[in-house]
This record gives structure tokens, C-alpha cells and sequence, in this order.
């Protein structure tokens, strides 16, 4: 058996959708909402699901305190095998559901990577996992689940993010003030680094965002993660107009995982508005040779990268003489 484990707060605009996409997989709700004033509790509940409310896992403005407590306290009313970690503003898809029950019937598998969808980004993670006297998240936010043992990662469940965060402190924010908090507590937290980089640039606080990326850069050892930190890094500094450092991180990018796109379409935005036009025609052109990674990557991809972008910026290079560029990480590059 499955139960699927949510945490909520004030969700009633999308919680239906969400509980409806796990119909015919879960054999139970367990839901911890964490003080909702609207009636995400009564709607959780003509769904048959089982909810514990415990406004202590919040402040006095409604805001989250720790996504691993909330977390762990929906591990601990399942009492199933199995569990699917999902938020309300998520949606689940599944080819085959009799063939993913076979898959969980096997006894050395351990945990599902399915795929993860945001804006043009995607990546995979465990949010399919056996309950295992260890099973528990780990950080404030940006929390990750403990696993031991084989894994298989699948491109047939997949869950994709669709927000919706009217009346609610944004994401980035979030990050900011709890990402803060851990990196008082434990100054080398580099996963907490790298994630206020994230927020500052999202927040429009690209200086700061550069100084957090590069603390990433310099004290992790793990690529993927350091190709996603000097991406932002470019992001942020195309965004502020700072077009050579655009072009510096982002071929900083390139010479990390060089057979990614993302980075050649920063370099080509970067050289395109320092109008070096026939150098961008080159890194784009770069861009739209690559391979989409597939299952043996999955660490955060901006599909969009590989044939959508470059190819528009290829046709407007071969329509106008001068050509400006543009801002396309408002949106697209939030979750990189």
C-alpha cells in the first residue's frame, strides 16, 4: 500500500486538483496543515483523508518554521509501505499505474526518482520512497529525504509544479528567511548557500546573489550543483547589465559541464549585447547541437535551452542588423 503525504496551509484554490491526480495510486491521504483559514481542512477531508492540524509548525504570520518538521510529522501517521511525497499546488501523472505497483512490489527497490516539472526546468527526486525505521527530511527548506539502498530513477511518474501563492509569502522569500536562519546556525552549509543565491536573484538582489554563487563555487565539490551556481551567477549579472560577467560565468559554466546548453545560450545573450552578433550566432548554434540529458542526468535542466531558445535567438539574428538583448530568466531560470 501507498499514502501519499502533503503538508498545507490555505491551499483550498488547488488542493482538489492535486488530490484528484492521485486517484487510483494512493490508498491514503495523510495531510499536517499547519493553521489554514479558508477550508483546505474540510476539503482534505471529503477526500477520506486523515489530517492533523498544528498551527505550532508556523509563526504568527502563517509562514512555515521548518518543511522537515511538517514533513516528518506526515511520515509518522503513515503506516504503509509505501509513500509519495507531494505538495498541494503539484499535480501527478503516471503512465501505468499497475506497472508502477509492480515496480514498488519489488524487495530490494527502495525508492522512485520520478521526474520533477517547473517552468521549463526539470529534475528528478525521490518523492517515491519505502518507510524505513531512518525515513526522515532533512533541512529547514529545500529538504531532503534520507534513502538507503537501490533506486530507480523513471521518466513514466512524473509531478509538476503549478503554484499558486496569491496571499502567501513568495518563494523566494521564503527561502531568503529560512535559508538565513540555517546559514546562522551553520555558516558551511553549502546547500543553504547555494539556495540564497537563488532567492537573492530572484528577489532582484543580484550583487548579493553573485556573492553567495560564488562562496558555492569556491567550496563545492559537487559539478552539477556547481554549473547550476555559476548559471545564476550569469543569470544575475545579465539581469544587472553586466554583460562581462555574464559572459565570465557563463563560459565558467561551460568549462564545468560542457556538454549542457544552458551555458552557451548565457554566453550568447552576453556577447549579443555587447553586440558581438556573429560570436552569439556561433554559442547559440552551440546551444542547438546539444542533447537533451536523459535519465543518467538529474540535476536541474532547462529544456528550453536545448532547441525553443537558441533557435529563436538564431532567427532574429537572421532578421534584424542590430539586435538587443533580451530578459528571458524572469521565469525561465527560477529553478536553476
Amino acid at each position: 500500500m501507498l499514502t501519499a503525504c502533503i503538508i498545507v496551509r490555505n491551499e483550498s484554490s488547488v488542493l482538489v486538483r492535486c488530490l484528484r491526480s492521485l486517484a487510483g495510486l494512493a490508498d491514503k491521504l495523510c495531510i499536517v496543515d499547519s493553521g489554514s483559514t479558508d477550508n483546505t481542512v474540510e476539503i482534505a477531508k471529503s477526500f477520506d483523508a486523515e489530517v492533523l492540524v498544528d498551527p505550532s509548525l508556523a509563526d504568527a504570520k502563517g509562514r512555515m518554521l521548518d518543511f522537515s518538521a511538517a514533513r516528518n510529522a506526515a511520515l509518522r501517521m503513515a503506516n504503509t509501505d509505501w509513500v509519495i511525497s507531494i505538495d498541494a499546488d503539484e499535480v501527478l501523472h503516471v503512465e501505468d499505474h499497475e506497472a508502477l505497483r509492480l515496480l514498488l512490489g519489488e524487495p530490494t527497490l527502495q525508492a522512485l526518482e520520478v521526474r520533477i516539472h517547473s517552468g521549463f526546468s526539470r529534475w528528478f527526486l525521490p518523492r517515491i520512497f519505502r518507510l524505513q525505521p531512518w525515513t526522515a527530511y532533512n533541512e529547514r527548506v529545500h529538504e531532503w529525504v534520507e534513502v538507503r539502498g537501490r533506486v530507480h530513477r523513471t521518466d513514466d511518474v512524473s509531478i509538476t509544479n503549478r503554484p499558486e501563492k496569491t496571499g502567501k509569502e513568495s518563494a523566494p522569500r521564503r527561502d531568503l528567511r529560512l535559508c538565513a536562519q540555517t546559514l546562522r546556525e551553520a555558516p558551511n552549509n553549502l546547500r543553504a548557500v547555494f539556495y540564497m543565491g537563488r532567492a537573492l536573484r530572484m528577489l532582484g538582489r543580484h550583487r548579493a546573489a553573485v556573492h553567495f554563487y560564488e562562496i558555492y563555487l569556491r567550496e563545492a565539490r559537487f559539478d552539477p550543483g556547481r554549473h547550476a551556481a555559476a548559471i545564476g551567477a550569469a543569470i544575475s549579472c545579465l539581469l544587472s547589465t553586466n554583460y562581462e560577467g555574464a559572459r565570465e560565468f557563463g563560459l565558467r559554466a561551460h568549462r564545468i559541464l560542457p556538454e549542457m546548453a544552458e551555458a552557451c545560450c548565457i554566453v550568447g545573450d552576453a556577447v549579443l549585447a555587447m553586440g558581438q552578433i556573429e560570436l552569439a550566432r556561433e554559442w547559440f548554434e552551440r546551444a542547438r547541437s546539444k542533447v537533451i540529458p536523459g535519465l543518467d542526468y538529474p540535476f536541474f535542466v532547462d529544456q528550453s535551452s536545448y532547441i525553443e531558445y537558441p533557435q529563436e535567438r538564431l532567427n532574429m539574428i537572421d532578421s534584424l542588423t542590430t539586435v538587443v538583448a533580451i530578459d528571458r530568466f524572469g521565469q525561465s531560470g527560477a529553478d536553476l
